[in-house]
């Protein structure tokens, strides 16, 4: 399952509230996939923090609006399936 999440100025807790919310899940075949086009520069020091192999993370010139910026990280997804979650949402663990 890949993750895909745009990502345009959230608070960062929120974000990375989000992000251990995917890493937290009890099924282990997941990716997240993010886009990013903020323009606040508290947001990249958070992705840049969590890329590693299972969260990629791509870093855009401009903001496509929610759904170029979908496209644009569902672009990084290798799964089966996606799924659509939004940069402020958490996921329960199951």
């Amino acid at each position: 399952v890949s993750v895909v999440v745009p990502v345009y100025n959230p608070p960062a807790a929120f974000l990375e509230a989000m992000i251990a919310s995917v890493r937290g899940q009890t099924y282990r075949n997941w990716e997240l996939c993010l886009a990013d086009a903020s323009t606040d520069p508290a947001v990249r020091p958070v992705l840049e923090a969590a890329a590693d192999d299972r969260v990629k993370v791509a870093f855009l010139p401009e903001n496509r609006g929610i759904v170029g910026n979908s496209n644009a990280a569902a672009a990084l997804a290798a799964g089966e399936y996606l799924a659509l979650l939004d940069h402020d949402d958490t996921l329960a663990p199951f």
